[in-house]
């Protein structure tokens, strides 16, 4: 009786074996069409709009709606040179500057 029990559920786990794989093969199948769907679908939308987009511009821009493109214009723009920098004297002297800013300051 024990090796009855023991050959039941090898035959057990050999079907549920055989039916898991089929299930998940059936899966992946239905999935890689789905994704094959997609991505043609995909496709041919990019192509649409192109397409569209085409022609729409060719319906639109009529020959006599079409405007000449106009020459660049060559401007030389004239930049004025800038002043001249007032002369530094020759000797600096800390002394003075300090005696500048204490009569501004008011002391």
């Amino acid at each position: 009786m024990n090796w009855l029990k023991v050959g039941a559920i090898v035959v057990g786990g050999i079907i549920v074996f055989f039916v898991l794989n089929s299930v998940v093969h059936l899966l992946l199948g239905l999935l890689s069409a789905i994704a094959f769907v997609a991505i043609v679908a995909g496709g041919g939308y990019v192509v649409y709009k192109l397409m569209s987009g085409r022609r729409g511009r060719e319906v639109r821009s009529r020959p006599e709606e079409r405007e000449v493109p106009r020459e660049r214009e060559t401007r030389t723009i004239v930049v004025p040179p800038p002043p001249p920098a007032a002369p530094r004297p020759a000797h600096h002297d800390v002394e003075d500057d300090l005696a500048r800013l204490k009569r501004e300051m008011g002391q």
